[in-house]
């Protein structure tokens, strides 16, 4: 699968300059290449790219006082596999610690407060697999899809308790009764093909069998027609910029459609 994916962010920085770094890069892994990508900035200034400690493309910049924009493209080749109807089990006691850390509770994921509600939900599953799956109909099933009634501060708890949230909600707390039963769950941020109104994504992934698999609890999009940003814990891994100074952010526009196979590739820059 052959797709276009980007963003455009405008801000005025209101302060002498201020320091950016974007989380808005297509990552790299097995089952996503990067065929070519653009990065823009007006005005026109150095830029470093790096990797955060999940692995993560980032760039940072520093920008002048007044208007500055970015600008950034991308044609990705995405092949993830699909989910399998059954997984071998996996030994949680013997997972690896690189994988081990995604069970573990977290700032926005506390999966230590759903034992009980995740056993009683879900425990009688047998299957692993099934498990994720209805973990994902659950969510979507019984939280309110309403923008505006979450904020950055709010946890998976706080959505258990309230029932309503965005993409990042519905992850977070997919992820809390994921990792409530044992099963390594990690946050994804991304752009996905279909969302109607376009904007960045959060989805999720569990290790089943010894391998990760991406899951969609909000819109059920198919692994294939998501491009990864990032991956971490829970959103605070995944911030899309984080800025030192002080601007006014305008409305961001994000763009994620099948890329026209005619295009010539470049490499990656």
């Amino acid at each position: 699968m052959m797709i276009f994916a980007g963003c455009t962010l405008a801000y005025d920085v209101l302060t002498p300059s201020a320091n950016f770094t974007f989380n808005i890069l297509a990552n790299r892994d097995p089952y996503q290449q990067l065929i070519a990508e653009t990065i823009r900035l007006s005005p026109e200034v150095p830029l470093e790219q790096t990797a955060t400690s999940k692995g993560n493309r980032v760039f940072r910049a520093e920008a002048p006082g007044g208007a500055f924009l970015v600008d950034y493209s991308a044609r990705v080749e995405v092949a993830r596999p699909a989910v399998p109807g059954e997984v071998r089990p996996d030994n949680p006691g013997r997972l690896p610690l690189s994988v081990l850390t995604y069970m573990l509770p977290s700032r926005y994921c506390e999966s230590d407060r759903f034992a009980q509600a995740a056993w009683d939900l879900f425990g009688k599953i047998p299957n692993r697999v099934e498990q994720v799956r209805e973990i994902c109909r659950w969510v979507d099933a019984n939280l309110e899809y309403k923008p505006g009634a979450t904020d950055s501060r709010t946890s998976a708890w706080d959505v258990w308790q309230q029932r309503k949230g965005v993409c990042r909600d519905y992850t977070h707390l997919a992820i809390a009764l994921c990792r409530a039963l044992s099963i390594p769950a990690r946050y994804v941020g991304g752009y996905a093909i279909g969302l109607d109104p376009m904007d960045f994504h959060a989805c999720f992934e569990a290790y089943l069998g010894g391998q990760w698999y991406l899951f969609d609890p909000t819109d059920g999009i198919a692994p294939d027609h998501v491009v990864v940003i990032a991956r971490g814990r829970d959103a605070a891994n995944a911030a899309l910029t984080t800025i030192f100074g002080r601007v006014n952010a305008h409305p961001v526009k994000v763009t994620c459609t099948l890329a026209e196979a005619t295009v010539p590739a470049a490499p990656p820059a």
